[in-house]
């Protein structure tokens, strides 16, 4: 029962090194690029409006990560979960387009809810390059994805905020930079 218990944790901490730490990566760098590009970190002017985007982003991270690793992987589902990433990004923008650049609370939520879909096809992009787990890994996968990925979000807002608003282009090009050189490194292993 031990070795059995030491296998499936080794397995587990390999799926997070290969699986979850990567895709939190490349999704947080797509989050602050869609952000950046659309101007929508750039109207978060008073400090109460953070709730609802670190909500939303929390909410969104989690559901959509999980979903991308829980829904079957072959590539049919991950050109569908892009499709809708990228159909969930554009009613982003549409909300953005409509208030222009004047955003409430509510709207806040909503925009970072779904800024935080292309966790969907991440997870499976990531999933179908890798090996097949059971339910609970993946399930657990996408919870350290989401958890990873909130976590560098609140970093990255922290660390921006302490400069002085300063370093903002950094985030996206950071996170993407970082998520390219990580994937190509624990691949080739």
């Amino acid at each position: 029962m031990n070795a059995r218990m030491q296998r499936g944790t080794g397995k587990f901490i390999s799926g997070l090194v290969r699986v979850s730490f990567p895709a939190a990566l490349l999704t947080t760098g797509i989050v602050f690029t869609f952000g950046y590009a659309t101007g929508v970190i750039f109207t978060i002017g008073d400090t109460r409006q953070l709730i609802p985007v670190f909500a939303g982003i929390i909410i969104g991270s989690i559901l959509f990560s999980i979903a991308g690793f829980v829904i079957k992987s072959n590539k049919l589902n991950l050109l569908t979960l892009t499709l809708l990433s990228g159909l969930f990004l554009a009613v982003a923008y549409v909300i953005i387009f409509l208030n222009s650049l004047v955003i409430d609370g509510t709207n806040f939520l909503i925009i970072a809810f779904l800024m935080s879909s292309p966790a969907m096809p991440v997870a499976q992009l990531m999933k179908l390059s890798s090996k097949s787990y059971s339910i609970l890994s993946k399930v657990g996968f996408g919870t350290l994805q989401a958890v990873l990925t909130i976590l560098f979000v609140f970093v990255f807002s922290f660390e921006y905020e302490l400069h002085g608003q300063v370093n903002l282009y950094f985030g996206p090009l950071i996170f993407l930079l970082l998520s390219i050189i990580y994937l190509a490194v624990v691949k080739s292993m």
